[in-house]
């Protein structure tokens, strides 16, 4: 694991674009003349690299256009491919984690994949917000950490594949409850300075951790604006032992606020003043 000597090494890469996501795909379709057929070409590389970040394979969910948001169930990349082209690749989303995370109640997922969305309307500068983000993810982890940074449409996603454990069988973490999916969801706010969409993070759980593809379109408040890689992820997995401390510390204090907030509601509504019946006056 390389340690951080130059905060600037966490950066490199940003300015690229997707100039080398295209020259992948330039000499594929050198020969052809067809939009229909390079944009396919182009949208099955996206979910290629995507599908690189993940551990687990098929089946998974994903939703598009066609489905009006709604998940469905793939079994195959060839399969998911088919509902992407149905979709004219239109908001085409694929869920980082695969359909069985649990048996019988119980989670079997390690929180090994971080999403952090950083939305262009919470920002007047969303260029310098992504900096400092990836920054921060590099001090936090003290390792030069190289996430894949898409473009939605709409503002920066952060995808970061790292090495995790189910941590609801860590008996440290096990008196919370659903630790996994809570880790997914400080992670997220704690790498970014709290700067992530709020929104994002309170609904995001491991069978909602829907990523774009990209070379798809976001066609967000009736605009089409193509998903793009801006950065590559490296490969390089960082474990999540560095963020525990502070994971267990967060789980404590949100179980502290909730203790006083049901001790305070209990409060309030012993002080509410009794109502009696007056039933008897009428007898």
């Amino acid at each position: 694991m390389a340690s951080v000597n130059n905060s600037r090494d966490c950066l490199r890469g940003r300015n690229l674009l997707d100039s080398d996501y295209v020259s992948d795909i330039a000499s594929e379709v050198a020969d052809q003349q067809s939009p229909s057929f390079y944009r396919s070409i182009v949208v099955e590389q996206g979910l290629d690299f995507i599908l690189s970040h993940f551990k687990e394979g098929f089946p998974r969910t994903m939703s598009t256009k066609t489905t009006e948001g709604r998940q469905i169930i793939v079994y195959s990349k060839e399969e998911a491919l088919a509902g992407l082209k149905a979709a004219n690749y239109l908001d085409c989303k694929i869920n980082a984690y695969s359909r069985f995370v649990e048996w019988k109640g119980i989670n079997r997922q390690p929180p090994n994949f971080i999403f952090i969305d950083l939305d262009q309307d919470r920002f007047k500068l969303i260029d310098r917000a992504l900096d400092k983000t990836l920054d921060n993810i590099c001090q936090k982890f003290n390792a030069v950490v190289h996430p894949t940074v898409i473009w939605s449409g709409h503002g920066y996603h952060i995808y970061l594949p790292v090495e995790a454990y189910v941590l609801e069988e860590e008996s440290e973490f096990a008196k919370f409850g659903y630790p996994s999916r809570k880790f997914i969801q400080f992670a997220e706010q704690y790498l970014s300075d709290n700067k992530a969409d709020p929104c994002h993070t309170k609904g995001l759980s491991f069978k909602n951790c829907m990523v774009r593809i990209p070379g798809s379109f976001n066609t967000k408040d009736g605009m089409q604006e193509e998903v793009k890689i801006i950065q590559r992820w490296n490969g390089f997995r960082p474990s999540i032992k560095p963020l525990l401390f502070r994971f267990d510390l967060y789980l404590l204090v949100s179980k502290s606020k909730e203790f006083h907030k049901k001790t305070k509601q209990k409060k309030r509504n012993n002080q509410e003043p009794k109502m009696f019946s007056t039933k008897w006056r009428k007898e």
